[in-house]
């Protein structure tokens, strides 16, 4: 009778968190279209653009170490809805500065932070959570689900609805994802309270200390970290200027940036029916450098198009490849990972492939400012074919999983 109650009340939270992360990306799709555009109406300038992606995905660099630990010291429900709770009054601020006539690049980099920081709580708290919620044996099937609910709401619904409350007033998408993140917060205190950590013993310095010792002591987790990190430093420094590859190289608009997020929100979603069938062929190694080999031919075809239909083809490609690589990725950590170090591993990963985004991003501006805006999307694409090359070699400790 017991256990009957307990996954009754599994079953419950699997449902609130899928519908609390699918609210909450709708909002953060609204921030993907509407920060590059109020900041493209602010400057022109490359380096500048770039500056909001750096300034958003800063904090994982910062603060993913001490979260992590924090996540496996205190109730992980209570720290999503303190992440959303912060999160929401920032956009609500912004939305009011923006009304206000009082908005500047500056202004967005100081958002783009905090936001950044409260985006960096929640995810140490949920991806900590889903293995007790869910229970590892539906993890794949999970994680699947919630992958394209993640991906149908931040890239296929949040986008276009951001670009066109911004077109009708830019401090509309703001006021809306205040309101998501208001939703957010009503579901994760409906989350049961079957997820709680022990009492901890340990100072948080020792904690993060544990989590990187058995990051690093396993094979697998080890590499997947250095492999992600790697490949977003090239990824994210052709996506911070995507606005301006869309509106300079593309000679489209809005409508067309818009579209890119679309595209790859499809090839998310299309994607995860296909990863069973997948992995009942090959085996996980296989499966990951199958989603490397995507991205590497979307970035050749990114390098090379003037043309928009091309480019909106080869963002599908890029959202097919993430699908195999999210899914895949996540639930080889989940089920590797104990749960009391659950947060504090997640967390040293989430670092390396997080905290690897403001760099690239730096380097995308660099580069488009000193050569040319394809730049950073010809880098990506070189860097991609090697490491699709050279990933089942990397990933020999993932063969036969």
């Amino acid at each position: 009778m017991k256990v009957m109650r307990r996954r009754r009340a599994y079953a419950a939270g699997g449902r609130s968190l899928w519908w609390q992360v699918a609210i909450s990306s709708t909002g953060d799709g609204m921030f993907l279209t509407a920060f590059p555009l109020l900041a493209a109406s602010f400057t022109r300038d490359p380096g500048a653009i770039a500056g909001v992606t750096v300034a958003s995905r800063a904090p994982w660099i910062l603060f993913s170490l001490p979260f992590g630990a924090i996540a496996d010291r205190f109730d992980r429900r209570l720290l999503m809805v303190l992440a959303d709770v912060v999160r929401g009054v920032v956009v609500a601020l912004l939305a009011a500065l923006v009304i206000a006539g009082d908005a500047n690049v500056w202004v967005l980099y100081a958002g783009a932070f905090v936001l950044g920081t409260g985006e960096v709580l929640h995810a140490c708290a949920s991806l900590a959570l889903i293995p007790v919620v869910v229970g590892k044996e539906d993890l794949e099937a999970f994680n699947s689900g919630l992958m394209a609910a993640q991906a149908a709401t931040e890239q296929f619904i949040g986008p276009p609805l951001g670009s066109a409350l911004f077109a009708i007033a830019p401090s509309i998408p703001f006021v809306a994802d205040a309101v998501s993140f208001g939703g957010s917060v009503v579901l994760a205190s409906r989350l049961p309270d079957v997820h709680g950590v022990e009492k901890p013993t340990t100072r948080v310095r020792d904690d993060v200390r544990e989590g990187w010792r058995y990051m690093f002591g396993n094979p697998l987790l080890k590499r997947l970290a250095i492999l992600i990190g790697t490949l977003n430093v090239f990824y994210f420094a052709s996506e911070s200027v995507l606005v301006l590859y869309t509106f300079d190289k593309l000679h489209a608009g809005k409508a067309t940036f818009t579209a890119l997020f679309l595209a790859a929100a499809v090839g998310l979603v299309v994607g995860q029916p296909l990863i069973e069938p997948v992995r009942r062929r090959f085996d996980a190694r296989s499966a990951i450098v199958l989603s490397i080999w995507l991205w590497a031919i979307a970035l050749i075809g990114l390098t090379f198009t003037s043309s928009a239909p091309v480019a909106i083809a080869m963002w599908f490609l890029l959202g097919l490849g993430d699908a195999f690589w999210r899914v895949l990725t996540v639930t080889l950590r989940q089920r590797i990972t104990p749960n009391h170090l659950m947060g504090r591993v997640n967390s040293v990963h989430r670092l390396f492939g997080m905290g690897a985004i403001p760099i690239g991003a730096a380097l995308g501006g660099f580069l488009s400012k000193a050569i040319d805006i394809r730049a950073p999307f010809a880098m990506a694409a070189i860097a991609f074919i090697v490491f699709a090359l050279y990933g089942p070699r990397f990933l020999e400790p993932a063969r036969g999983l």
